[in-house]
């Protein structure tokens, strides 16, 4: 690297050090809801009440997300127990963990021939991702998980070159904890053998398998011992989301493919929109010329085990009801690379190539970072109500405290933030129809509500035993408008059973319901 690209690089990296700075310090615990279940269960254990749900009036086990990220933030949980005073120790573990995947990130592209100055632009256009920003500097699985990928990969990578079997169960062992960060860990623990059985490396293949499935083996063993959910609302919490969720066994055949091409199309996109091309107007064309080289890099290195996890990966991800431009992260790195590598033979090209796509990051960075600011935590670029703001939920925390007892259970879409921040059990109260939700919002079908009937939505409130119900705006979930319909359907069907018990601002109040089992708690 000469002396101005050490000089580029020293810059860029001083900015996204300040750029991570103000994320890691923004006040916001729990807004994403994913965040606030890892917290809830890291709270469990760090108590000793075991990996359950413990802000559920059921405190079911945690069937959903396996435990390794829950178990290492209640390590720090017991060291320092006070929330949400803890809340910048506990988000350094994806802060560091987003460090790691970098750094090993580089080591692994310069290890396929990549030249050092191209491996340090992937990596710096991956840090300044503000969906990279967004999941490294809040208490999500994605940052311990791509680490654990990479490093993975990078050890397979060098088994393979120097026959060092020793690297080939340090691979596996990080394959297997990568499964036990996210589910969808799945996929490396198929490419890896796949790969090596390809290559008639039959003895390797069985080495990596049957060491990354040892290591993988007791959260399998778990899952399978745990009672199913009692209710639709309870499984959304637990494992039978991802049976209920994908495609080989649910919805109609139209559906299925609707849902498959529509997931695909985004993934094509993702390349370009996680690198910091606008989703606005004709700049989605750039975000679909990035992707169309990623994916033409991709059939150029279609030997590389890198390739096959991300056919793996991919076909996973497309198989389920939800779009998965969020799962693309953590292999940002690596989709780069294959497009930087289709570029190698015209180097004019991909010189304005990565200059333009640089500058956008930059400027794409500098917007969520005035977000992070103005919201109070960093959000990938999708609108966000300013009613959404972090003030104004901690008004909205502050009167649940004010106006509801202790023994309360309320109802919201931010229930286990409800329940970190006030200690009142919280449920969800829904459980969403994933294709009317993300693939028909338009259609006719979509018209009725995706979150079931109101008369339905009662009789699970009933059941529920619910006392509250905690109305937030939610702009940023699919599930926010039909939510305030909902609400606004039953206080118009049942006017006696709802009574306002405070409010916090615009779009932010609490309600007591006369559900028969709530009255019962009060």
């Amino acid at each position: 690297m000469c002396g101005l690209g050490r000089w580029l690089l020293a810059g860029a990296l001083a900015a996204l050090a300040a750029a991570y700075w103000v994320a890691w310090r923004a006040p916001a615990a729990g807004s994403f809801h994913d965040d606030a279940v890892y917290l809830v269960t890291a709270k469990a254990l760090a108590e000793g009440k075991g990996y359950r749900i413990i802000s559920l009036p059921s405190e079911i086990a945690q069937t959903k997300y396996p435990p390794l990220l829950p178990l290492l933030l209640a390590g720090i949980w017991k060291l320092a127990p006070q929330f949400p005073e803890n809340v910048p120790w506990l988000k350094l573990v994806p802060l560091l963990s987003t460090v790691a995947w970098l750094l090993l990130s580089y080591r692994l592209l310069r290890e396929e021939g990549l030249e050092d100055w191209i491996a340090a632009w992937v990596c710096c256009m991956t840090a300044a991702s503000t969906w990279v920003v967004h999941v490294g500097t809040m208490v999500l699985s994605e940052a311990p998980f791509s680490a654990l990928t990479a490093a993975a990969l990078l050890l397979l990578r060098r088994a393979e070159r120097t026959g060092g079997w020793g690297q080939l169960a340090a691979a596996g062992v990080c394959a297997g904890l990568a499964f036990q960060t996210r589910t969808l860990g799945l996929a490396m623990l198929m490419a890896g053998p796949a790969y090596l059985a390809l290559g008639r490396k039959w003895r390797e293949a069985a080495l990596f398998g049957g060491v990354a499935g040892l290591v993988a083996a007791p959260w399998v063993w778990w899952v399978l011992s745990q009672p199913p959910p009692a209710s639709a609302v309870e499984a959304y919490y637990s494992n039978e989301n991802y049976q209920g969720w994908n495609v080989l066994s649910n919805f109609a055949w139209g559906e299925k493919i609707d849902i498959v091409v529509s997931n695909l199309t985004v993934i094509l996109f993702a390349p370009g929109l996680l690198a910091g091309v606008p989703a606005v107007s004709i700049l989605s064309l750039g975000a679909l010329a990035v992707g169309l080289v990623c994916v033409a890099g991709m059939w150029k290195q279609r030997r590389t085990p890198q390739v096959l996890l991300l056919a793996v990966y991919g076909a996973m991800v497309c198989a389920w009801a939800w779009k998965p431009t969020r799962f693309a992260i953590p292999f940002l790195p690596l989709l780069l690379w294959l497009g930087v590598e289709q570029l190698r033979a015209r180097p004019r090209l991909r010189g304005w190539a990565m200059g333009v796509l640089a500058a956008m990051s930059a400027a794409t960075l500098g917007v969520g970072l005035a977000d992070t600011v103005r919201l109070g935590y960093p959000t990938p670029p999708i609108a966000v109500s300013e009613a959404d703001s972090w003030e104004r939920m901690e008004r909205l925390i502050q009167e649940i405290r004010r106006s509801t007892p202790e023994n309360a259970v309320l109802m919201g879409n931010l229930a286990p933030l409800y329940y970190l921040h006030t200690g009142r059990k919280a449920v969800r109260g829904f459980a969403g129809e994933p294709y009317r939700l993300f693939y028909a919002p338009g259609r006719q079908e979509a018209r009725e509500n995706p979150l079931g009937s109101a008369d339905q939505f009662w009789e699970g409130l009933e059941r529920l035993g619910a006392t509250h119900w905690v109305e937030s705006p939610n702009s940023t979930f699919s599930e926010g408008v039909h939510l305030s319909r909902m609400l606004e359907e039953l206080r118009r069907r049942y006017p006696s059973r709802f009574e306002a018990a405070g409010q916090a601002g615009e779009a932010h109040g609490v309600y007591r319901m006369r559900t028969e089992r709530g009255l019962g708690k009060l």
